[in-house]
């Protein structure tokens, strides 16, 4: 995608550099002001700091983190995208944005999750660093006697690895704080201290993918471990593992060290065989540990676009079943070929990779690797007939069985020929027999699309509706319309994905009611709906003061509707539209200057209960244009400044939004897409800094309307926060509360479906009147006053305004008047009277004043 693309050609620090943040050289850091602009005592809480793989920038004060795309984003406060489109035009990149048909945003969650993790990173780097140091130093002898001695590790070559000394926690603590002031806060949080204590000084980095740390992994330094007494007062006997709590190994350990463009890796079971290898120039290899693989570890396997995976795990009790159900699940899950270093080739008594390069050597291990591989399906084929001539009858059968079985995952018609030769020969069956038994065992179409549906990160279909191919990136929970077949056919190539000869079918719909499965295979629907986790909440008996229990939320929310009772209609339609995941045919036009919190309530309190997905932003633009394509899968749109000419594109505009608010249906209308219609969920807000933003008629039953005019910062509760990030992290841990308020909440739905009329909604419906329509309105309405005090009309030639409480005014008159109050010069009545007509005028009439009959309007 477009972001890691404009991230690969980027350095984070010229970023820096460019964007002026006069940052300054601190040991292997660049440090200096937070670009946010809070307060900084030390006026270095900000760095900007490596990773085994990437550089990351980090704040210390207000925990704000991330890449050199977040650096631009939060220094010129724009969006993200628009931080891409300034790099590439700041560095001359040769990307074509229209190039790219997917601008993936991360959720907020996803973005506080990596600031989260980047700020672990730093402070556990930092640790890393110094106990690195420590190893070769007198307080690291013991430790690096154990690597050097027991293992035998060359020194000159471990030097190059992330093996560590760690010392006690207090000690660690002092030296960080010592070296690294400003992180006193963080590195006092940190929890380093696993289950079984402070009782391990070796350790190394558990790493993700792309080289952030989720913890660490101990080792005792005596072979047999160590016995101690943990917290619970339980005794333990050779302990020889322990880790940081939190720790997570979603990756496959090692990753990061390996190059993007590998597409082979060595998989073995011992976290030191592949730091030690790699050091020593094995480049691809990466460690389970524990002997098990995992569909986790597959997730990034398929990203990167691996082919091969060669399992060499150890010549255990437990290594050929682990190298089996490794097999397996590689053959089940993704596209990956998988080959085996068969456990026996390490030899008598010799356990795994590193027990055979102290006896054998380097190059020999290499050599092993390289030549001794095989086909993982044969392997386990191999090794379920072994010893076979000693089985009985039926266990023979039930071995053919198993084997027929397992055969079926494998999708190499050249492996599937050589292991139905195999089973020839030792079992008598005739090819054309065992070809029957594996067709019979082969799943049918519905079974292959399930388990294409349930592993592969690329789906392609056929949209019905649009009559296009699309594709549904599970990843990123977004169906693709209108994408050429060789598109989709090289981007499944990438993801090492077999290419269907025909894409299944699906009627693409829109349906919140639907909380099921994505794709339904008996009605042949996709659905385009995704809950959020907050949906899934039952109502409960828990009485929520929103006051106290969402103190920021409630901040925002009475912020952007000051008056309490139209607050409390607002929070109304709020419940009723998240609990039901129903569509309110009344919209709410919130107007008032900027920074009140309008858009801040829909980004950081409405998008992650609705979902991501489900709720946008749009301009005024997305009203005026033909095609509406923000309208696709959508509970909550919010139109952001909006603002009409009601002399002009008044009947085009109104009749678009009467539609998209009412409407149970929508026709969605894209580029290059046959339009097809979908279920209208969507509830509409509408923000607007303009006097006029929208026609509202008299009569309207689809508007509420409310202003403000304060600005958030100016709120008392929000001047108790340090920095804006501190308010938005105190709104993100309030939300959970939040969607239960809204879940118990006994919200009216005739109330959620009915507007009310105020001073805010009265003005802008006189101001949306035509000054023909106003003046109708007037004169039906027999206001007399209005009449007179507007236009300054008083009694001439006998003539009076108060005929219009008796339901007429000459024509003349009426002329005057319209031309005072709209500052208007007609030659004749005519151009007023085919006007007033329109509104239910009768211009024909005549009445009698003084004996003379003259022309007037007459109602």
């Amino acid at each position: 995608n477009i972001f890691s693309d404009v991230k690969s050609q980027v350095n984070i620090e010229e970023v820096a550099s460019r964007l002026n943040l006069n940052l300054v050289k601190e040991g292997q850091d660049l440090a200096g002001q937070c670009p946010t602009g809070h307060p900084s005592q030390s006026k270095k809480s900000f760095r900007i700091v490596s990773s085994s793989r990437e550089t990351y920038f980090h704040c210390f004060n207000c925990g704000t983190a991330g890449d050199a795309i977040r650096l631009v984003s939060i220094t010129k406060r724009i969006k993200d995208f628009e931080a891409v489109q300034w790099l590439i035009k700041e560095f001359k990149l040769k990307i074509d944005i229209s190039q790219h048909r997917n601008h993936p945003k991360p959720s907020p969650e996803e973005i506080k999750l990596k600031e989260e993790l980047i700020s672990r990173t730093i402070i556990l780097e930092k640790i890393v660093e110094i106990g690195k140091q420590k190893l070769y130093e007198e307080e690291g002898k013991e430790v690096l006697e154990y690597l050097v001695k027991d293992r035998g590790y060359d020194e000159d070559a471990l030097k190059k690895t992330e093996w560590f000394y760690l010392p006690t926690l207090a000690s660690i603590k002092k030296d960080a704080v010592t070296q690294y002031p400003e992180m006193n806060d963080a590195i006092g949080k940190s929890k380093l201290q696993g289950y079984f204590g402070d009782h391990f000084r070796l350790a190394f980095p558990y790493r993700t993918a792309e080289g952030l740390i989720t913890g660490f992994l101990k080792r005792a330094t005596d072979p047999k471990g160590i016995s101690l007494k943990t917290f619970d007062n339980k005794e333990h006997d050779n302990v020889r593992w322990d880790s940081t709590p939190g720790l997570k190994k979603d990756d496959l350990f090692g990753l990061d060290k390996v190059a993007n463009d590998e597409d082979t890796l060595i998989v073995v079971e011992g976290y030191p065989d592949a730091i030690y290898l790699q050091a020593l120039g094995i480049k691809n290899i990466v460690a389970v540990g524990q002997g098990r693989l995992t569909s986790s570890h597959l997730v990034e396997l398929r990203r990167r676009k691996i082919k091969n995976l060669i399992i060499a795990f150890d010549n255990d009790e437990v290594g050929p079943k682990n190298t089996h159900d490794a097999v397996e699940l590689i053959l089940k899950n993704s596209r990956i070929s998988p080959y085996v270093l068969d456990p026996a080739q390490y030899g008598k008594n010799v356990k795994d990779p590193d027990e055979y390069f102290k006896k054998h050597g380097f190059e020999m291990l290499k050599n092993l690797f390289r030549t001794k591989a095989e086909d993982g399906a044969g392997w386990v084929v191999k090794e379920l007939i072994s010893g076979i001539e000693e089985n009985n009858s039926l266990e023979k059968k039930e071995i053919k069985e198993r084997i027929i079985d397992f055969l079926s995952l494998v999708k190499d018609e050249t492996t599937i020929a050589k292991i139905l030769d195999t089973l020839k020969r030792t079992f008598g069956d005739s090819l054309i027999s065992l070809k029957k038994q594996l067709k019979g065992k082969k799943k049918n179409y519905k079974e292959e699309l399930v388990d294409h549906i349930n592993n592969d990160p690329i789906i392609p279909l056929n949209d019905k509706n649009s009559n296009t191919k699309c594709y549904y990136d599970t990843e990123r929970d977004v169906l693709n319309f209108s994408i050429d077949r060789e598109f989709i056919k090289e981007l499944m190539i990438d993801y090492g994905l077999v290419v269907p000869d025909n894409y299944p079918t699906f009627t693409v719909k829109f349906d919140p009611q639907d909380m099921g499965s994505k794709f339904d295979l008996y009605s042949k629907t996709f659905n385009l709906f995704t809950p959020t986790e907050y949906m899934f909440l039952e109502k409960n008996n828990d009485v929520i003061d929103l006051e106290k229990s969402c103190p920021c939320i409630y901040t925002v929310i009475s912020n952007v509707v000051p008056d309490a009772g139209e607050r409390e209609i607002f929070i109304n339609w709020l419940s009723f539209t998240f609990s039901t995941r129903l569509k309110s045919i009344v919209a709410w036009l919130i107007r008032g200057t900027q920074g009140t919190g309008k858009n801040l309530m829909f980004e950081e309190i409405i998008t992650p209960l609705w979902g991501v997905n489900h709720c946008s932003i749009v301009g005024n633009s997305a009203l005026d244009s033909q095609f509406n394509p923000h309208m696709k899968n959508k509970m909550m749109i919010a139109y952001n400044e909006v603002t009409t000419d009601y002399r002009s594109d008044k009947k085009d505009k109104e009749s678009k939004i009467k539609a998209y608010v009412s409407d149970s249906t929508v026709d969605i209308n894209e580029k290059n897409v046959r339009q097809y219609t979908l279920e209208n969920y969507s509830n509409s807000l509408f923000f607007s800094n303009y006097e006029v933003p929208i026609i509202i008629e008299d009569g309207d039953r689809r508007f509420n309307v409310v202003e403000n005019f304060n600005k958030l910062e100016n709120h008392p509760y929000y001047k108790k926060f340090k920095t804006h990030r501190d308010f938005l992290k105190t709104i993100s841990s309030e939300l959970l509360s939040f969607a239960q308020y809204l879940v118990n909440y006994n919200h009216d739905v005739v109330m959620a479906n009915r507007v009310f009329m105020n001073s805010a909604k009265q003005k802008i419906v006189g101001s949306s009147m035509c000054m023909f329509e106003e003046f109708a309105k007037k004169l039906i309405e027999k206001d007399y006053e209005w009449l007179r005090d507007e236009s300054g009309v008083f009694l001439n030639k006998g003539e009076s305004l108060e005929s219009v409480k008796d339901g007429y005014i000459l024509k003349d008159l009426a002329v005057d008047v319209f031309n005072r109050l709209y500052s208007k010069n007609f030659p004749s009545p005519n151009i007023l009277s085919k006007q007033l007509q329109h509104y239910g005028i009768n211009t024909k009439g005549k009445v009698t004043v003084n004996n003379s009959r003259y022309p007037a309007y007459k109602w």
